[in-house]
């Protein structure tokens, strides 16, 4: 009975926690989903495709862009509960750093949340300069995001944070950064050598293909190495918790002097 109490203590009760765990689920749901039925239609080949490609011909695009939203939304709820989390942590003058660095981190994640979002509803064959847009802030910012946020909780070891989350931090950071590299430059290598029609089924005979598998499946150790950054935020979302608090300015809003009364300055904080 007390090993199942320390379970449920621990790993149940969630509380914010539930936010990157729903990054970490929803953007492996989205990149299995849309790929199983990508390969069952014979839109892409089975032997990895880029991500984008998975996602690009209905249904599976509408499946892709849908899930992509969604996840854009928790990963920028993710990324303002980090915010607000370091910056109540972080009081004492010498620390003006480290909030320097948490604010800047916090617009730099916006922009992934925001290039997440541009990728899911701009395919790479219906737009392509958006799509490669909004491609690069998605990862191009998730690295300096990963960067900054690793810098941060060194900064904050060891009285907010444990050393082996600096380090394992660290390590994915490095993995995902050296897969972003990869990406692009094999990317480019076998783009040049390509001489076949449908970029979607690239095969081994139009050219490029040992570059191309290369870049494909580094692309997907990058969004699986972020899966994993966003799960280290779990244990720490569950010491914390956030409220709303509603506030009525009677001064700038206009209301029946009835209704004023009842209300007054009367401040709600939901539970």
């Amino acid at each position: 009975m007390g090993c199942c109490g320390w379970l449920w203590n621990s790993w149940l009760c969630l509380g914010l926690g539930i936010l990157p765990i729903s990054v970490g689920i929803l953007l492996a749901a989205t990149f299995a989903i849309s790929y199983s039925i990508a390969v069952m239609l014979g839109h892409v080949e089975p032997g990895f495709p880029y991500i984008s490609d998975t996602g690009t011909e209905p249904p599976e695009s509408c499946i892709f862009g849908q899930l992509l939203n969604i996840t854009a939304m928790l990963v920028a709820a993710t990324i303002y509960v980090r915010y607000k989390q370091v910056l109540e942590y972080n009081h004492r003058p010498e620390d003006s750093g480290l909030l320097l660095l948490n604010k800047l981190s916090c617009w730099v994640g916006m922009f992934v949340a925001l290039g997440m979002s541009l990728v899911g509803n701009f395919q790479e064959t219906s737009v392509l300069v958006v799509h490669f847009v909004g491609a690069f802030m998605c990862f191009g910012c998730g690295v300096l995001y990963g960067c900054l946020q690793t810098a941060m909780s060194y900064k904050m070891y060891p009285h907010q944070n444990s050393l082996a989350v600096c380090r394992v931090r660290l390590a994915i950071l490095s993995i995902a950064t050296l897969c972003f590299i990869s990406t692009i430059v094999a990317g480019g290598l076998a783009y040049m050598d390509y001489h076949g029609k449908d970029r979607e089924k690239w095969l081994p005979e139009d050219g490029g293909f040992t570059a191309h598998v290369v870049s494909t499946a580094t692309e997907w150790g990058m969004g699986i190495g972020f899966i994993f950054y966003f799960f280290t935020y779990i244990r720490e979302f569950q010491k914390i918790t956030m409220e709303a608090q509603i506030r009525l300015f009677t001064g700038i809003m206009s209301l029946p002097a009835d209704l004023e009364r009842s209300v007054g300055s009367e401040e709600i904080v939901p539970t």
